[in-house]
């Protein structure tokens, strides 16, 4: 169901100068979306979401193919391992996976890190994973879950949706990460990471959509970021609900908020 009712926003368009489908080292398969705009320059690994337990690459081919013609840089989507099968870190593990073997992909380019909601997560754990070594040019954060306070602000506002509720997250982390290790790693709750590893990471471009029971989960972040100097991105776009970047093909604040994405990448890159 997931996979039908996010697969109906994608489209043809906009069309790409290339698409490939290829292997990567670790053995899985990748999407990788080379736009009209391509300099050969940059690429970009997008991690789609779906609460650590849905989705795929399939399902965030219209998201890849928006962020290349916005960003003028390649796309890289992929697979991995999902919950409740395979809880935290196998996703992750996954993903460094990839990225350590980007080369092999695309040879040759700068590249940086992007997802959505849980994506958004994984893009963040892997960075910090990571620790100032091999770290990506930077990433684009799109309603991310970095946290696990199911008290803040938003959760209460908008404990029952529309869309995304309280409960749902509940039970997305249930099937991700047990609760007694949530609040202490930084790679499941990054907004609580300590100071020098949200210090270290490279530029980042948060957005968070305003009636999201994940928007506290962004201003925390946000406010974490700002207060130890960095010149970091946010967003918040109002009016619109958890997921409204993969409804692209009707909302005009979603085409915005991938102009918006590209405008900050070139900058930052």
């Amino acid at each position: 169901a997931a996979e039908a009712g996010n697969r109906r926003w994608n489209g043809p368009e906009p069309r790409m100068a290339r698409e490939l489908r290829v292997e990567t080292a670790d053995g899985r398969r990748a999407h990788v979306f080379l736009p009209e705009t391509d300099a050969g320059r940059d690429a970009i690994l997008f991690i789609h979401g779906g609460g650590w337990a849905f989705c795929s690459a399939g399902t965030h081919e219209g998201a890849a193919r928006q962020l290349a013609v916005e960003t003028g840089a390649a796309v890289v989507t992929f697979d991995y391992r999902l919950a409740p099968e395979h809880p935290y870190p196998a996703g992750l593990e996954d993903c460094l996976a990839v990225w350590a073997g980007r080369e092999a992909i695309l040879p040759g380019r700068r590249w940086s890190v992007s997802g959505d909601s849980a994506g958004a997560n994984l893009a963040l754990a892997l960075m910090i994973r990571l620790a100032g070594r091999d770290l990506p040019a930077t990433g684009l954060l799109f309603y991310g879950v970095f946290d696990a306070d199911f008290t803040s602000p938003s959760y209460v506002e908008i404990a029952e949706g529309p869309g995304l509720t309280r409960a749902k997250m509940q039970r997305y982390w249930d099937f991700y990460a047990p609760s007694g290790i949530r609040l202490s790693d930084p790679c499941l709750t990054p907004a609580r990471a300590p100071d020098a590893l949200l210090a270290g990471l490279p530029p980042l471009h948060l957005n968070a959509a305003e009636i999201d029971p994940l928007r506290s989960d962004s201003e925390r972040l946000a406010a974490r970021l700002q207060a130890l100097g960095r010149n970091d991105s946010f967003d918040i776009v109002p009016g619109v609900v958890h997921g409204f970047m993969q409804m692209s093909r009707w909302l005009p604040q979603s085409v915005e908020a991938y102009r918006r994405a590209g405008e900050v990448f070139r900058r930052m890159t």
